[in-house]
């Protein structure tokens, strides 16, 4: 039997079988950032100004290379002439003629001090440029995995405080028919509602909290979420770093973090900048060539024309003799700017230093930290199952059930922390060293599985 569909039929059959569909688009850590390297402004605004540092260096460069030149101009003149003319005295004769002028020259700088330093700078202007954009790119791999981690920091303390929610709900239920059979106590209804309306106001909280999370993250990838790959505490590595030295990390953040390299790279360019100031007391040489045509058409009594061709060709040397003490300031201009970034270097190493052993620490503590939360998970959990047997036989009250329920959320949440704040601190040591890049991000999001539900 032949089944015949309309097109809209087919169509909507086919959307259909598409909605029925696993979330195969589904985002995870790596795909958003892919989707933030081809559309964060904050990075695409990065390789915007590296690719115009660029352009700094050739243009330096052009100063040092020959300037040849050509110029020229048709003109035509009216004019009127007084002759003497027998028996009419003087008589004004009008006349027409044409002029050219063409000049072809070229220029060869020898010796120019403050060019050749101006190069030199623009050149260690755009290794700085290559080190920023480096920096941006590892600065964006944190960045959306802050975010990304950070959604699903809220999302699991928001489970958390909803289960504790629905544990406080059934409690209030119990006390209630407790009271009304008169087994329990107005005490106890009165315990369970004020921690109920607790986990009632926290949940609004975590609500508003996990809302600003998505934001923030969509904020960087600019369109909706689809739910998020969870991470998977199975699939987790948890290993001190390696090498599992601080200093080692240290020296090397020191020796190869992008953002040093650009500070170094300015200091290059101040000294560089100090040189080019200084040039302004040296002389300057040039090899000049010119070659000039010129014609003149004129009229005086009898037609003329006048043809003239010159070349030129010598040295140009020029002595700088006194410029209003305006050289001398821009020394001390550029001395100044140098030593503000030596000390921006300094500043910008004790910083990074100070970063990598935060980091450092954060991995290294955080096997530790992640190991005595799960622990700490299971003892809570023991201790609530433990007071629920006593109550039931009559050894503990409401209050204990409630302590106990608090007790066990509160190391749920410490665990989802931990669990977090080793991921990020794990990316951002790696970012430090200039080691974050897409290879790595696919590793950790190696740890996140798909939600099925």
């Amino acid at each position: 039997m032949r089944v015949h569909l309309s097109l809209p039929a087919i169509a909507i059959m086919g959307a259909g079988m598409l909605s029925a569909l696993p979330p195969a688009h589904a985002d995870n850590l790596l795909g958003l950032y892919r989707e933030a390297v081809q559309g964060d402004p904050n990075y695409l605004a990065a390789r915007a100004d590296t690719q115009a540092s660029r352009e700094v260096a050739p243009q330096s460069l052009a100063r040092l290379l020959p300037n040849v030149s050509f110029s020229g101009n048709r003109m035509k003149h009216s004019a009127t002439q007084k002759e003497d003319v027998p028996p009419f005295g003087k008589v004004s004769v009008p006349f027409n003629y044409d002029t050219r002028y063409h000049v072809l020259g070229l220029t060869q700088p020898l010796f120019r001090a403050g060019s050749y330093a101006a190069w030199k700078q623009s050149r260690a202007l755009v290794e700085g440029a290559e080190a920023d954009l480096q920096w941006a790119e590892q600065r964006i791999g944190t960045r959306v995995s802050s975010a990304y981690f950070k959604v699903l920091l809220a999302e699991a303390n928001l489970e958390v405080t909803k289960a504790q929610r629905d544990a406080y709900l059934a409690q209030l239920d119990y006390a209630q028919k407790a009271f009304q059979t008169g087994s329990g106590t107005r005490t106890d209804i009165d315990e369970a509602r004020a921690q109920l309306d607790m986990a009632a106001a926290q949940t609004i909280e975590l609500h508003y909290q996990l809302n600003y999370a998505q934001d923030a993250l969509k904020a960087i990838i600019d369109r909706p979420l689809t739910p998020l790959a969870r991470l998977k505490p199975e699939r987790m590595q948890l290993v001190r770093p390696d090498p599992d030295q601080l200093e080692v990390w240290v020296r090397k953040a020191e020796e190869v973090n992008p953002r040093l390299h650009a500070l170094r790279s300015s200091i290059e360019a101040a000294d560089f900048n100090v040189k080019k100031a200084m040039s302004g007391h040296l002389p300057t040489l040039d090899f000049v060539a010119q070659r000039t045509w010129s014609e003149n058409q004129a009229m005086e009594g009898q037609n003329r024309e006048y043809k003239f061709n010159d070349k030129q060709y010598g040295l140009r040397f020029e002595v700088p003799i006194f410029s209003g003490g305006d050289t001398v300031s821009q020394v001390r201009q550029a001395r100044a700017e140098l030593d503000r970034a030596q000390q921006q270097l300094e500043e910008g190493r004790r910083e990074i230093d100070l970063l990598v052993r935060e980091k450092f620490n954060g991995v290294a503590q955080g096997v530790l930290w992640v190991r005595a939360y799960e622990q700490a998970v299971k003892s809570a959990e023991q201790g609530l199952e433990s007071t629920r047997k006593g109550f039931k036989g009559g050894t503990r009250t409401t209050l204990d059930i409630l302590i106990a329920e608090q007790n066990l959320a509160n190391a749920k949440r410490d665990l989802n922390r931990g669990r977090f704040d080793y991921v990020l601190s794990r990316l951002d040591l790696l970012s430090l060293v200039g080691e974050l890049n897409e290879a790595e991000i696919g590793r950790f999001n190696g740890w996140l599985e798909e939600r099925t539900e």
